[in-house]
């Protein structure tokens, strides 16, 4: 009886020493983490004032989300999940779910009640914090487990050791000049940086797409001079000669049309560029995700850009039709404010039939193609 006794209090002792081992190979993860966190939470609090004060990069929360798809997508390739039960993994969506909410309660609705702008900044911090770990420690799930023995261990990746230390001195100068675009990009790249240098680059790679995902939530509003005035021009030109071949007579001039005495000015958040951003995002982690070669990935992607733009023309066509049949009020701000959900929807159907009539047919289906 007492040498039973006695063994279990011994395996007690060794899980209890495994827990311990754990949490210490944790300590330096955290401890990294937390520096990084403290030293790029200002660049990213000005990026999430960006997304809500610009609508054209609106869609810029949406962009860490279908980034988390691809890693999941990486992970399961590899077979690399972490074994946990369901309703744990629920429970964790569920949470980032809420501080996701709160963040979005607190920068839209600061008044709603006291102490929501402090717990929506308390939900921010612990969402950064918890994508800056996954990030850190998502190479050591693809590292290999059980090295055989006598073999040599995974060579340390130095180049990323190289991109690592001119991230961190992009970052000191972005600081210095204030550029938080510079010092996002930095992040991105840092976060990378450690994972080629602990894991090599055959490990790196894998994560290559992920990682360059996220360069599509940094707020590029400076390109709307050189892409979007274009971009309104032909959205305009396109949707007016559109709304003339349905019989309204239609006035243009530059980004403003008139029909009879309504005028309608087709603004910057009108200009396809968020639709562009938004589906181009969309339509990669679709393609990474249900696509076997690089060139059919890669196809399938660039169909976002077409689709992009010719939603958006349409939407504005119907704008100028919908005032013509019913008025403008509900045309503005019923039909337009409403129709970028419903076209979003007609793009992830446009993507799946193009996956399911064209990339899946028997004809498209050439080897190494």
């Amino acid at each position: 009886m007492s040498s039973e006794i006695k063994m279990v209090r011994d395996a007690r002792n060794a899980r209890l020493l495994q827990r311990l081992a754990a949490h210490r190979s944790l300590l330096p993860h955290v401890a990294v983490c937390g520096l990084i966190v403290v030293s790029f939470y200002a660049p990213f609090v000005w990026m999430l004032n960006q997304w809500f004060v610009v609508e054209e990069y609106s869609p810029g929360p949406a962009v860490p989300i279908l980034a988390s798809i691809a890693l999941w997508h990486v992970l399961k390739k590899h077979k690399a999940l972490p074994t946990f039960p369901r309703r744990c993994g629920r429970q964790l969506l569920l949470g980032a779910a809420v501080l996701a909410l709160l963040v979005y309660l607190g920068k839209e609705y600061p008044l709603t009640f006291p102490g929501l702008r402090f717990l929506s900044a308390l939900s921010f911090t612990i969402l950064f914090a918890s994508m800056t770990l996954l990030l850190i420690s998502i190479g050591f799930l693809l590292a290999p487990k059980n090295p055989s023995a006598g073999a040599r261990p995974a060579p340390r990746g130095w180049m990323g050791m190289s991109l690592l230390l001119f991230s961190v001195l992009v970052h000191f100068f972005a600081l210095r000049g204030d550029l938080a675009r510079a010092s996002i990009v930095a992040y991105i790249s840092l976060l990378f940086g450690i994972t080629w240098y602990l894991h090599g680059w055959s490990v790196a790679k894998t994560l290559l797409f992920p990682f360059g995902m996220l360069l599509l939530m940094v707020p590029i509003e400076f390109i709307d001079e050189t892409l979007g005035v274009p971009l309104r021009l032909m959205a305009t030109s396109v949707s007016v000669y559109l709304m003339r071949m349905v019989g309204l007579d239609v006035l243009q001039t530059g980004n403003w049309f008139a029909i009879g005495s309504m005028e309608f000015s087709v603004d910057a958040p009108c200009s396809g560029l968020k639709s562009l951003i938004a589906l181009t995002a969309l339509g990669a982690t679709f393609a990474y995700v249900t696509q076997r070669t690089f060139f059919k990935k890669l196809l399938l992607a660039s169909c976002a850009i077409p689709i992009a733009l010719v939603t958006n023309i349409v939407r504005l066509a119907c704008v100028g039709i919908f005032a013509q049949l019913i008025n403008k009020d509900f045309a503005v701000t019923v039909f337009h404010d409403q129709a970028a959900v419903f076209l979003y929807v007609l793009a992830i159907l446009i993507f799946m039939s193009l996956d399911k009539k064209v990339f899946q047919a028997e004809w498209f289906r050439v080897k190494n193609f």
